[in-house]
């Protein structure tokens, strides 16, 4: 059974912190990877969330941008932890504001239809989304419908490369 926006969105929060936690006790290689895949999952959440509503566009802006920065440290230094650090404090206060404030208002606005459609619509939104941070594209669910299946074919392209040529070493 689908999830409803907002169960889908709360679920998304919950591995999103579990992620961090994972990804703040690793090293070395692992750390990478799993700084990967925090990305593709940061980015498939923003957007989606963008495709269904406007609010919060400007700190998820922010967190693309952190996240651009990010993938070139190495993430070992002190600087990628020093940011890891604030990416998380960022998205943990952006996850805490739309679940204690946003989503009893929605939960009140909309009907158990509405909200079930909604989270349809996330999920298909998450699934055409791009996996790396693009900060330069505008956020508006306009341009995400634009450019978002382009940057995710790309991305994906970019991510299936990375994969092989980290298994041939």
């Amino acid at each position: 059974m689908a999830q409803d926006i907002i169960e889908a969105l709360r679920h998304d929060h919950q591995e999103l912190r579990k992620m961090f936690a994972r990804l703040e006790a690793a090293t070395g290689k692992r750390r990478r990877d799993l700084f990967q895949r925090l990305v593709a999952e940061l980015v498939r959440h923003e957007v989606a969330e963008e495709a269904i509503a406007n609010a919060r566009i400007k700190e998820e802006s922010r967190a693309e941008e952190l996240l651009k920065d990010m993938e070139k440290l190495d993430p070992g230094s002190a600087e990628f932890t020093a940011k890891l650090a604030r990416l998380r404090r960022d998205v943990e206060r952006h996850a805490e504001a739309e679940e204690t404030k946003e989503f009893p208002r929605v939960a009140k606005k909309e009907t158990t239809e509405r909200l079930a459609q909604m989270g349809r619509t996330y999920e298909v939104a998450k699934k055409a989304a791009p996996t790396r941070p693009h900060p330069s594209t505008p956020n508006t669910p306009a341009a995400n419908m634009v450019a978002g299946p382009f940057a995710a074919v790309l991305d994906r392209t970019r991510d299936a490369v990375r994969d092989v040529l980290k298994s041939a070493s």
